[in-house]
């Protein structure tokens, strides 16, 4: 199960890390499996397409322009899954769920939807000018295949009897070696582009818009509103009947001290060393309290620091793997720590994990940060793990939490900050 928490925004998560090689390491690209998985984006494209252009007509005179946007979800649907071959999340759902329940209030919801027409849009596009552009990108990436073929049938073999000299072979065959080394080169890095440009107008036309992300941000900023609430009361009552009685024994013990210092310095020296101990116990719950209010060694050391403070007192084997050269926003090194923090409790709480790896770091002004665990999976950030509490604070910060976790794990939870500050 992969489950994008909340939605992803800016320019990385509309090209997906494919984009990212092709900006930070293009030298690399030909060597690397990006040119693979875009050549399979391109050829599904080129599949899904001609069922597109199959079924649209079909869609059209079955609704009667009613119907017919309806009918266009399940490739929304697919192709907001299959831009995951680029590297990245799969696009959310820009579709809210009805206030009301029946079919009428879905319809009507649906039709009054912006997200609704551009998946037409982006349906009428891909049965079109996107299958002929996809087409077009395949055939190329299989032309020094056809080519070579090509090549292979055509050459007349000499005469018989008569060898074949050899300078007349091994020029040619130099000179078509040399010339598929550079197309194969120059059409590694065409197909990538193609497919970063289909995923791109993807995005534009299939993620949620400006009125979605701001919908969704009023309900996360609400969200987080009432947990606030939730956690002021959490530390009233922990102060109350944590810290506050313990200063309140402490209170009585030197009360008592006091009264017998005079008559009975045994019985009084007694009751200081309980007394000392009773601070020291109530220092500790305070320090507890404040530790999960806001670790102090985050405040005095950064985000590496207490992320190894946390590895060092994980339940269970963590491989900590951080490479953030500089101090980040507050509010960054906050979030990426409590997420961290939740995701080793589920582990340990949920998942039976054996083993877990953190790694983070930063790539250009965005923090990414992941957690993945060899557990059992299947984790659903709706089921009271806390994850929904942390996917709001992060999309306050237009960040991305993207949570994958299908049944047998591994579970992968991976953040993205951005943090220019």
């Amino acid at each position: 199960m992969t489950t994008t928490v909340t939605a992803a925004t800016g320019a990385k998560a509309r090209a997906g890390s494919a984009w990212e090689a092709m900006r930070t390491r293009p030298l690399r690209i030909a060597f690397s499996p990006w040119p693979l998985r875009a050549f399979a984006y391109l050829a599904s494209g080129v599949v899904v397409g001609v069922f597109t252009l199959a079924w649209l007509p079909l869609a059209f005179l079955a609704g009667v322009a009613v119907l017919t946007p309806l009918a266009i979800q399940p490739l929304a649907a697919l192709e907001r899954r299959r831009i995951t071959l680029l590297g990245g999340p799969a696009l959310p759902d820009p579709h809210r769920p009805p206030d009301r329940p029946g079919l009428v209030a879905w319809l009507r919801l649906r039709h009054s939807e912006a997200a609704t027409w551009r998946e037409l849009a982006y349906a009428v596009l891909h049965g079109t000018v996107l299958l002929a552009f996809d087409l077009v990108a395949t055939l190329l990436a299989l032309s020094p295949v056809l080519v070579l073929i090509l090549v292979l049938k055509t050459d007349d073999p000499p005469p018989s009897g008569t060898p074949a000299e050899l300078s007349d072979v091994a020029a040619p065959a130099l000179l078509l070696g040399f010339a598929m080394i550079v197309a194969v080169f120059a059409i590694c890095y065409a197909v990538v582009l193609a497919a970063i440009a289909h995923a791109a107008l993807a995005h534009l036309l299939l993620a949620p818009g400006e009125e979605s992300r701001i919908r969704t941000l009023t309900r996360s900023r609400a969200r987080l509103i009432d947990a606030f609430e939730v956690e002021r009361r959490r530390i009233e009552r922990d102060l109350h009947d944590g810290a506050q009685q313990r200063l309140l024994s402490l209170a009585m013990t030197l009360g008592m001290a006091r009264l017998e210092v005079r008559d009975n310095p045994e019985a009084a020296q007694a009751l200081v060393d309980q007394a000392a101990e009773q601070a020291k116990a109530a220092l500790a719950e305070l320090r507890e309290l404040v530790r999960g209010i806001h670790p102090q060694i985050l405040t005095e050391r950064g985000l590496p620091a207490a992320l190894t403070e946390l590895a060092d007192s994980a339940a269970i084997p963590l491989t900590l793997a951080i490479d953030v050269p500089r101090r980040l926003p507050s509010t960054v090194e906050s979030a990426a720590y409590f997420v961290v923090a939740e995701a080793l409790t589920n582990a340990v709480k949920h998942a039976q994990a054996r083993q877990i790896r953190v790694t983070g770091r930063l790539d250009g002004t965005t923090l990414v940060v992941e957690v993945r665990d060899d557990g059992v999976g299947g984790a659903d950030p709706g089921s009271g793990t806390g994850l929904t509490g942390l996917a709001d604070r992060v999309d306050a910060l237009s960040g991305t939490l993207t949570l994958s976790s299908p049944p047998g794990g591994p579970t992968v939870l991976r953040l993205e900050l951005p943090c220019s500050g």
